[in-house]
């Protein structure tokens, strides 16, 4: 029994993008909202754990992988850093460090995944992972336009301390996946010019993102399989 649990680890473990989602879709549902520091703390270990797979685990190029780590370090102290001492400069730092670093690793992401010849469960799980990290990228971004611009969103509930990662980031979360999945609930609004503007961008490449990368994933999918029938035909003529 406990080999087989090994082995089944070890399958887990082995291949790109594995750690990556499973880590990124935790960090979704469990995210702070309104919890004790003791839950925040874990969200941001969390966090810390996806940072690591989004290096580790995903198939990047050696200038990229060094680029993800040079971000990342920056990245989880300032989010420890905004947890144990909210401040401005905290919070700016925060923002932008995981906004450069998810953008990079999505990027990464894409460029192996498209350009990869073969649809696998790899490709795949590549895919979603870069999803999850697009609508991560605009939920920090929102954060950071509603910290510039205060009001940009309106909220259905009371807004609270903006230096936390409680009410805020978990709202922008939730907005940003409903944005990029463009179901529009409007219990979080965008009122104001540059909000406005964000979020019908990414609702944009929420569409683009479907459409194009089915479209590329079905057309390798069907260039192998014409292959394989034309290999299977000539085997059958050459006997």
């Amino acid at each position: 029994m406990l080999k087989k649990t090994i082995n089944r680890w070890k399958k887990f473990t082995t291949g790109y993008y594995n750690l990556l989602l499973f880590f990124i879709v935790l960090l979704f549902i469990f995210r702070p909202y309104n919890r004790s520091d003791i839950y925040t703390g874990s969200w941001i270990f969390l966090l810390a754990a996806t940072i690591l797979a989004s290096i580790f685990n995903c198939h990047h190029h050696r200038y990229v992988k060094w680029a993800a780590v040079i971000l990342a370090i920056p990245t989880v102290a300032f989010s420890w850093l905004n947890l144990m001492h909210p401040h401005e400069f905290e919070f700016i730092g925060n923002t932008i460090c995981t906004v450069l670093f998810m953008s990079l690793c999505a990027t990464s992401i894409l460029y192996d995944v498209v350009l990869r010849a073969h649809v696998t469960l790899e490709t795949l799980r590549g895919v979603i992972c870069a999803y999850f990290m697009v609508a991560f990228v605009f939920a920090y971004i929102y954060y950071m336009i509603e910290y510039l611009n205060p009001g940009t969103f309106q909220f259905a509930q009371k807004e609270v301390s903006l230096f936390s990662y409680t009410y805020y980031i978990s709202e922008m979360l939730y907005f940003s996946f409903v944005t990029l999945l463009t179901i529009g609930y409007g219990d979080i609004v965008a009122v104001q010019n540059v909000g406005q503007t964000a979020t019908v961008l990414e609702g944009i490449i929420g569409q683009f993102y479907v459409a194009m990368l089915v479209a590329r994933l079905v057309s390798v999918y069907s260039f192998y399989s014409d292959k394989r029938l034309l290999r299977a035909i000539e085997r059958d003529v050459t006997k």
